[in-house]
């Protein structure tokens, strides 16, 4: 709230997640956090944690609902959870992985058709974005 985002805490995951038009996970949960059937139409989902195949931050109905873009395909496809799991036992495809961040980026692909839409943003890591916040803390005077 210092930098003039309101923020709160919940004491109901199921209920903030309910009314929540970003949801943002940076975890090492090994079982899903946010649950597919908890999100309301137009919900964002921004997930940074859940590193490796056994890490689940968000169900496989989260993902099957979403519109899903990732860092890098090599990445997310080889080490995220929340994609490697359902790819695995067939709830999904990799062609449900709509595009990488850069192609959003471009406008080379647009994820978002309608407004109630659901969509994902899963990160496992890239030394782009390592150096990206790097140069952002370095601009600030490391503040």
């Amino acid at each position: 709230a210092a930098e003039g985002m309101p923020a709160t805490a919940a004491t109901d995951l199921e209920a903030a997640a309910r009314c929540a038009q970003i949801i943002c996970c940076a975890t090492t949960a090994t079982t899903p956090l946010v649950l597919g059937a908890w999100l309301a139409p137009g919900t964002h989902l921004d997930l940074v944690g859940g590193f490796k195949r056994n890490m689940r931050e968000v169900d496989d109905l989260a993902v099957q609902r979403a519109c899903v873009v990732v860092d890098t395909h090599a990445g997310a496809l080889a080490e995220a959870g929340d994609l490697v799991q359902p790819l695995t036992s067939g709830l999904i495809t990799r062609e449900h992985v709509l595009a990488e961040l850069a192609q959003l980026l471009r406008g080379q692909v647009r994820c978002r058709k309608s407004d109630a839409d659901v969509t994902l943003f899963k990160s496992v890591g890239t030394a782009l974005e390592d150096l990206a916040a790097a140069r952002c803390v370095v601009g600030h005077g490391g503040d």
